[in-house]
């Protein structure tokens, strides 16, 4: 296995218009950062803040507008919302940062915050659960969504094998940080595009590959969420809204915001990006405000990421140790982005099968065509990224693993060479890798 992954453009079939514009209309930064303020649109420089960066800090170089939207958007972020206000009623939290506030807003949570998803099982597509808005499963609320009944009380739902003689296929979920995760609306599809290689071309074992937000419109590249499965920010803050909270919203800018637009002729799952969310509580639609809204995007968008601790001897020789067991052919170390330098998250955004121990049976999105994969995601998952992992135990997708050994452990299918590699180590080169990862 080489030890990283060309930097080739290898898909044959991407027909970008523009494919460093980045995050779409010029107008979308100014729209969502300062839709209510007086200096919208305002490109006036709001100056450097404390260096070094903490963790849940807005990135530096923002407008005056877009840190006002982000310090806005903290307090919606932290907002405890009540049944009065729309909660429920089907809801497994009454707040973002109930489940990303480990070790501060914006992070992630311990084992006890693990939600469930579950889906109906038609083989290359999967739906949710007749009486669900979603595939996640809320732990609070009875009955039907078009007329579920608030509650306090909750409890995991029990799940039959089949429905109408179709498969139930159900996994957990942890909650993932999402410091700095706004970047990555500023790497281009080419950018994305230039990593996969869904068929292996260069025979490293390695095959990558891109998915498709079928719910955000055609050529909607993923992005965001364990598999790669969102698109734009937007998207992936209404969801959750409604899918964990039981808030309903409208579309701020929908498929206008579309990160980095280019047409992919593939089939898509669905359509909503566009789409209102509504529930029957009783509480007008949308329950939350587009001012509200734009906000709590703007501080996603711009959180900064987890700022790397300077490397000790330990992680300069673990840093070299990681490298040379392949584990940057999908950790890539730094994406470029169209706005605010490199993205150093090792990741590369790409689906990777990771063997028959993590496989979830879970599809998301519309994953590019491979000779080598299913037709669906059910195996696979984006790599996650590494900045600040330290601070997020449990790992994996699920929390199973406590330990950062633990995780890698784990890993199998594409990535199971560079596992046995490390698992070859002695115990100080070991010690090295996790060591660098500490300090990222």
């Amino acid at each position: 296995m080489k030890s990283q992954l060309p930097l080739l453009l290898i898909v044959s079939m991407v027909a970008c218009a523009d494919p460093e514009a980045g995050v779409g209309p010029p107008a979308q930064d100014a729209m969502l950062a300062g839709v209510h303020t007086d200096e919208a649109g305002s490109a006036v420089d709001a100056g450097p803040i404390a260096t070094p960066l903490r963790l849940g800090d807005p990135l530096p170089g923002l407008t005056v507008s877009e840190l006002a939207a982000f310090k806005r958007g903290k307090k919606v972020f932290e907002r405890r919302f009540t049944p009065e206000e729309g909660l429920g009623p089907l809801y497994n939290a009454t707040s973002c940062s109930s489940c990303h506030s480990t070790p501060t807003t914006g992070g992630s949570a311990q084992l006890y915050r693990n939600f469930f998803v579950a889906a109906l099982d038609f083989g290359s597509i999967q739906s949710p659960l007749p009486d669900l808005p979603s595939v996640v499963l809320p732990a609070f609320g009875t009955g039907a969504h078009s007329f579920a009944t608030f509650s306090l009380e909750g409890r995991r739902r029990d799940l039959p094998a089949m429905f109408g003689g179709i498969p139930i296929v159900n996994a957990q979920r942890s909650s993932i940080p999402i410091f700095g995760t706004g970047l990555f609306e500023f790497v281009t599809n080419a950018t994305i595009f230039s990593n996969a290689d869904p068929d292996d071309i260069d025979a490293d074992g390695i095959h990558g590959r891109f998915n498709v937000d079928g719910m955000a419109g055609a050529g909607a590249v993923g992005r965001f969420g364990v598999k790669a499965q969102a698109n734009n920010i937007e998207f992936f803050t209404r969801g959750p809204l409604q899918n964990q909270m039981g808030i309903t919203s409208q579309p701020v800018l929908g498929s206008l915001g579309i990160a980095s637009l280019c047409s992919v002729p593939v089939a898509q799952g669905g359509s909503g990006a566009d789409d209102d969310t509504t529930d029957n509580d009783g509480v007008p639609d949308p329950e939350i405000s587009s001012f509200d809204l734009t906000d709590l995007i703007a501080f996603t968008r711009f959180l900064a990421p987890p700022q790397p601790k300077e490397f000790d001897a330990s992680a300069q020789v673990g840093q070299l140790v990681f490298d040379g067991i392949g584990c940057t052919a999908c950790h890539i170390p730094e994406l470029p982005t169209t706005r605010f330098g490199g993205a150093r998250a090792y990741t590369d955004l790409l689906l990777h099968e990771m063997g028959p121990t993590l496989s979830d049976g879970m599809s998301f999105g519309v994953p590019q065509f491979s000779t080598l994969s299913a037709t669906t995601s059910i195996h696979e998952f984006r790599t996650q990224p590494l900045w600040g992992v330290s601070n997020n135990a449990p790992y994996l997708h699920d929390g199973r693993a406590e330990t950062l050994h633990d995780a890698i452990a784990l890993h199998g299918g594409e990535a199971q060479a560079s596992r046995d590699a490390y698992m070859g180590l002695g115990s100080t080169l070991k010690n090295n890798l996790i060591s660098f990862l500490e300090h990222l």
